[in-house]
């Protein structure tokens, strides 16, 4: 089990997103008189930008679909299960309400033991990404735009129209439009990880590397044609509790980790299944 009593390790992802296509990441309706039906979000002084809840979002419903793979496969780590509950089924969660009654009666108002069943009833997605009743380890900050200067507009508005789904065909009386930040628009990226081992690090880099290649949108609309983009730039650091009380006076930088070795170190982790 993670100590969540005191520091292990912090590992500092980055990277730039770069639009390919245009990306819609929507707000709520504009106030403005002739503003868009949906529009992006902005910052107060109107600057878009991607928030860290969005790309989490991306980033857990990737890992889940990869752990279900591996239950499937049959792969474990050091013995353990690797598996993702529904998280948006509160009948379907790892810790359900009721679970959480009967782990606290065995607690017995233990609070470290009940963390500690807490997490070993815990799906390996849950234990990542936190639950109702974990923490998560991995904080997204929010993308900003880093290339402001360069870009022509920050934002543009597209037309769209309701499908009919049994006619296949516009519905009649259903046109929208919707805004969208420009292809060529680059976001700053910021994943913090902490008390994490190697293994869970390669499983978040592999979300990454989809992205890396471009294989994995973010946003809405993504089945229309927003959202493509390529991940550059990605380096990961490590701050370890031998070297934190020197990076936290600013006299010594985390360790830069070359991403494919924590990638290869997933492989070399996994345990049964198939590996063909």
């Amino acid at each position: 089990m993670h100590s969540f009593w005191q520091f292990e390790n912090r590992w500092i992802i980055t990277g730039t997103l770069r639009m390919k296509t245009a990306l819609s990441v929507g707000s709520r309706a504009s106030l403005m008189p002739a503003g868009s039906d949906l529009p992006v979000i902005k910052t107060p002084e109107g600057v878009p930008f991607i928030p860290g809840s969005s790309l989490k979002g991306v980033v857990r419903s990737y890992v889940e679909r990869l752990l279900r793979t591996m239950e499937e496969l049959g792969q474990t780590h050091q013995g353990e299960r690797l598996w993702a509950c529904d998280p948006l089924d509160d009948a379907q969660r790892c810790i359900t309400a009721a679970r959480k009654q009967e782990l606290l009666k065995q607690a017995e108002e233990d609070d470290a033991r009940f963390t500690e069943l807490i997490w070993q009833h815990s799906c390996t997605a849950c234990r990542i990404f936190g639950s109702p009743w974990l923490a998560s380890r991995a904080a997204f900050q929010d993308a900003m735009l880093a290339n402001r200067e360069s870009l022509l507009r920050l934002t543009e508005v597209r037309d769209g129209v309701g499908i009919d789904r049994d006619l296949g065909s516009a519905k009649s009386g259903i046109k929208y439009d919707f805004e969208t930040v420009p292809s060529g628009a680059e976001f700053d990226i910021t994943i913090v990880v902490e008390n994490a081992e190697e293994w869970e690090v390669g499983l978040l880099l592999l979300v990454l590397e989809a992205m890396r290649k471009g294989e994995l949108p973010v946003g809405g609309k993504t089945t229309r044609g927003p959202g493509w983009g390529e991940l550059v730039k990605l380096t990961v650091q490590k701050i370890s509790k031998e070297n934190l009380l020197g990076y936290l006076t600013g006299t010594e930088q985390p360790g830069t980790v070359p991403y494919t070795n924590l990638l290869q170190e997933l492989t070399n982790a996994l345990q049964g299944g198939s590996h063909a």
